[in-house]
């Protein structure tokens, strides 16, 4: 089956993304290309039948490989060809309240794992939120402090 792919990109796009040659950027875009992901299949599912699906590409670049997220579809089936354009076309310029809420979770999870793993704090002492080390089901609708209410960080 021929396969296409279209960038839409690590980040939405009036938001700033993690940048190649510093010394966080692979740690920074794989979480922030992951979140992204998550908010595209949130804002724009798949439809069930419909040969396209969501990934994370590395490019290579003269100063490494960065990370984008596209869309890969078939381009012979005309309803992949217009689920790619159509989200092409209308990939959100800005993050929204759950994956604004992800990228802060993931990086207070992260602190808390450093201060385990260092000895400055004991596992039973990490919050509940955190001790799985999965996200919360966030429900959608909510205002970003409606999440936070709900789901203190």
């Amino acid at each position: 089956m021929p396969r296409q792919i279209i960038t839409i990109g690590p980040v939405p796009c009036e938001e700033n993304a993690a940048q190649v040659g510093r010394s966080d950027y692979d740690k920074r875009s794989r979480l922030e290309c992951q979140v992204f992901k998550r908010m595209l299949e949130r804002l724009h599912p798949i439809p069930a039948s419909c040969p396209a699906t969501l990934v994370i590409h590395s490019f290579p670049h003269e100063f490494g490989a960065y990370r984008e997220v596209c869309v890969r579809y078939d381009d012979t089936d005309q309803d992949a060809t217009n689920y790619a354009f159509d989200l092409e076309g209308d990939t959100p310029a800005e993050w929204d309240a759950i994956a604004r809420y992800e990228l802060i979770w993931f990086e207070r999870l992260e602190a808390l794992t450093r201060a385990v793993r260092k000895g400055a704090m004991r596992p039973d002492e990490v919050p509940a939120l955190f001790q799985s080390g999965q996200l919360p089901a966030l429900p959608a609708g909510h205002t970003f402090s409606q999440l936070l209410a709900a789901f203190p960080l």
